[in-house]
């Protein structure tokens, strides 16, 4: 968009003054001096064809200028619908798909009540009518291979079910996370769990080493039996801020937690997921976080 262009577009939304236009230019000028001269240039040139009128201190835009502004504006938006549909056509997929519907939609609207709008359009479009039923082809054509993937992927999820493919769920590190580990520990009956500790991590073994219910083993190891579970939610949820700077998981037989981004995760073969998930249901709510694979 050209200097007049802006200008142009910024007084038909309201009044404006010398001051403001040149505020708002500076940007796009290495002084002051230049954006003064140039702001300078086009204002008396876009008084001069009686784009504009000064009036006191502000500039207003006149009935020719607020054509002008107009036909530009109908050129823009008919060069983006352009614009997207080449695009689409030269990457053969459907990502600029919402916005071309948006603009469509938008040029549609605006021609029931501009006729001018359609006339421009029938003259200066580059798209037909045969574009847009190409591109309804490469939906209904992505649409009937989703379905025939989503199909196959369905029976690969059984599958992986039926075979006790391992699954996660996340949590808020919080005091409902306990009564999920509580229950990992009722599902696999065990007396005690293990917390493995970064071995480059010394903070997280003198977080733990410093409480007698963790007993500590080689390699940064610690034990806690699970009576002793409410020791750990101790330590964890009134040193939060110590433990968010910590790196260490939980070993529950199969089952493992760890920590990240202040969430626990909890991955496990499919079926002590699945129980997890039906004794606590607000879990299926949890957001989706994109996370590595025990890192």
């Amino acid at each position: 968009m050209t200097l007049a262009d802006s200008i142009l577009l910024q007084i038909s939304q309201k009044r404006t003054s010398f001051n403001d236009l040149l505020t708002r230019i500076m940007p796009n000028y290495s002084s002051t001096a230049s954006a003064r001269a140039a702001l300078s240039r086009a204002i008396k040139n876009l008084v001069a064809f009686e784009h504009i009128v000064k009036k006191e201190d502000f500039y207003e835009i006149t009935d020719k200028g607020k054509k002008i502004v107009e036909s530009k504006l109908k050129n823009k938006m008919l060069i983006i619908i352009n614009d997207l549909l080449k695009k689409s056509k030269a990457t053969t997929n459907l990502v600029h798909l919402d916005d071309i519907i948006k603009n469509i939609q938008i040029f549609l609207e605006r021609s029931k009540e501009d006729p001018t709008l359609l006339m421009a359009g029938k003259s200066s479009a580059t798209f037909y009518i045969s574009d847009l039923d190409e591109l309804k082809e490469s939906i209904e054509k992505r649409i009937s291979n989703l379905n025939r993937l989503g199909q196959a992927l369905d029976k690969q999820i059984l599958s992986l079910k039926e075979l006790n493919f391992e699954d996660m769920v996340i949590s808020n590190l919080d005091s409902a996370a306990f009564e999920i580990i509580a229950k990992l520990i009722d599902l696999y009956s065990v007396n005690e769990i293990i917390i493995d500790c970064d071995k480059d991590d010394i903070n997280s073994g003198l977080l733990f080493e410093n409480h007698y219910e963790f007993i500590r083993k080689p390699d940064n190891v610690f034990i806690l039996k699970a009576e002793d579970l409410n020791a750990l939610k101790k330590l964890v949820l009134t040193n939060l801020e110590s433990i968010m700077q910590t790196r260490f998981k939980i070993y529950i037989k199969e089952a493992i937690i760890y920590l990240k981004l202040g969430k626990l995760y909890y991955t496990a073969p499919y079926e002590i997921i699945n129980q997890i998930r039906e004794t606590f249901p607000s879990l299926n709510k949890t957001e989706n976080i994109s996370i590595t694979k025990r890192e």
